[in-house]
């Protein structure tokens, strides 16, 4: 980094300014600088001290560090403003208590105007202690030649924009702010997510960002980590500290788009609560609505989506995921069946099998096990000898090539 990088932050170092105060030409100090607190305590009072206070349960704490994970498109920024619009009202998110206040929420990813005039004319809330903050500047602090952290040009003006919010509202008798929520991670953090220090200082700083706000809890939504073949990891990405350096981890899940009925199944599990029991899961459901009385400039409604809760027992949720697991193992087991009947050569080992696939060993050795189950395949008649499709097999195979 270039020497005079931190610049950028609008702090200015000078060597004859006063290491006490900062000013040039200071006349000293005659007054003793207050003694530093003792950082230390008895045990008598540290279990006397308060454990985390939810502001969402199983979701947020106050003056904690809570990261909404799932992957891109499942419905993060929507449930973020779902939490919001909640917290604003003081009603409870989907039978989970909230503490009732105002809530701060800074987007990276563009504007979220539509979104929330979904919730205000579509789904009722009236979102009135709810600011927004469209920010672009990153948060990550910048480190000097001496490794000494600094404040970022976007920690400078966040922060300012939070004493803001919080003078204004005390100024007009509002609701304290209670939720600071950032929206996302990768557009709000500097350098790699991938190093355990950058996304260490990253924390640190919305730490003391949420010093401005007093007893805030601080939610931040962040993407899974990559693909492993078949199977989806249900993780943060980049460096393990995400999950090492915050309070609570919550893991949003969606199911299949039903592009019919405009709706998406949502799974939210809490993964981590510190020093807390996770609650059951919540399950969701992400709806598309048309707004009313706004077109685009061709005429069409204008649509978005609003979080509502998911009604089905628990024998229906159960029973939509063995149909979903069914399907899905069906159309990998087809897959299998072309491997084995087009490439003889391949068919007379797992392993191979599973390479030709390009699939982890268990998934692959699992979808053989299914089309010999299914009657579909019969297995080496000797040593050497390949897997065979069975005349059910291949009506299979034919059935899929109609559809």
């Amino acid at each position: 980094m270039k020497a005079d990088a931190w610049q950028d932050s609008d702090v200015i170092l000078d060597e004859s300014a006063c290491p006490e105060c900062g000013r040039e030409n200071c006349g000293g100090h005659d007054e003793q600088p207050a003694p530093r607190p003792p950082r230390w305590q008895s045990a008598a009072d540290a279990i006397q001290a308060p454990t985390l206070e939810p502001v969402v349960e199983g979701v947020a704490y106050a003056d904690s560090t809570s990261v909404l994970v799932s992957e891109s498109g499942a419905g993060k920024t929507f449930v973020l403003i779902d939490i919001a619009a909640e917290v604003s009202a003081g009603k409870t998110w989907h039978g989970r208590r909230v503490q009732q206040g105002s809530v701060v929420y800074v987007g990276y990813e563009g504007r979220v105007g539509r979104r929330l005039r979904a919730l205000r004319e579509v789904a009722g809330q009236q979102l009135e202690h709810v600011y927004v903050i469209h920010a672009a500047d990153p948060l990550s602090p910048i480190v000097d030649r001496d490794r000494v952290e600094l404040p970022s040009r976007g920690e400078i003006e966040l922060t300012r924009d939070l004493d803001e919010i919080v003078a204004h509202g005390a100024s007009n008798g509002l609701p304290p702010v209670v939720l600071l929520a950032i929206d996302t991670v990768r557009a709000s953090l500097a350098g790699s997510e991938d190093a355990s220090e950058n996304v260490s200082a990253y924390l640190r700083t919305v730490t003391r960002l949420g010093t401005h706000v007093p007893g805030a809890a601080r939610l931040l939504s962040h993407h899974t980590g990559w693909q492993d073949g078949e199977t989806k990891r249900k993780r943060e990405r980049g460096s393990s500290a995400f999950r090492g350096n915050v309070d609570c981890t919550v893991f949003l899940e969606a199911g299949e788009y039903d592009v019919g009925r405009g709706e998406a199944r949502l799974t939210l599990t809490t993964l981590k609560v510190r020093d807390g029991e996770p609650p059951p899961p919540l399950h969701l459901v992400r709806r598309r609505v048309e707004i009313p009385g706004l077109v685009d400039r061709w005429g069409n409604a204008v649509t978005s989506c609003v979080v509502e809760s998911d009604h089905r027992s628990r024998e229906d949720r159960e029973a939509e995921q063995t149909r979903t697991a069914e399907a899905e193992g069906r159309v990998l087991d087809i897959r299998t069946l072309k491997v084995i009947v087009e490439r003889p050569d391949l068919a007379t080992s797992l392993d191979k099998i599973r390479l030709a696939l390009g699939l982890a060993r268990p998934v692959a050795y699992e979808s053989v096990s299914r089309t010999i189950r299914r009657g579909w395949t019969a297995p080496p008649a000797a040593q050497r000898q390949p897997y065979t499709v069975t005349p059910a097999g291949a009506a299979a195979l034919a059935e899929e090539a109609l559809c």
